[in-house]
């Protein structure tokens, strides 16, 4: 496709007193770089934003912290592996899931004063 571009010419014709300029082969390429250029911003660095912001949380995993589980479940950890955690979800009650399955930390909830609004 680029050697067809660039092998591209405009013959002048005997009759035409106006003559063309052959294409730029970086003009012709400019939208295919646009579009890669807008498929990186809006698809591939959000990706690997999630990602770094996800092992960062794996890290920083800890015994006694209240997590959210990608089954919507919420509980604390209590043990922790290199690949599990056992997470309490209600008094007595323990599951073991993945590590990669707690999807967030749980901070304390703010309520608001009575009075004020947001």
């Amino acid at each position: 496709m680029l050697l067809t571009i660039l092998a591209q010419t405009v013959t002048p014709t005997s009759t035409s007193t106006v003559t063309s300029k052959p294409t730029n082969a970086l003009v012709s390429l400019l939208p295919l770089i646009l579009i890669f250029g807008l498929f990186y911003l809006f698809m591939i660095r959000p990706q690997r934003q999630r990602q770094r912001k996800q092992a960062e949380l794996m890290g920083d995993l800890k015994i006694g912290d209240e997590v959210q589980t990608a089954a919507g479940m919420f509980g604390n950890i209590v043990q922790l592996s290199d690949e599990f955690a056992w997470v309490e979800i209600a008094p007595g009650t323990t599951i073991k899931m993945l590590r990669r399955a707690v999807i967030g930390k749980v901070g304390p909830t703010e309520e608001a004063e009575p009075g004020t609004t947001g």
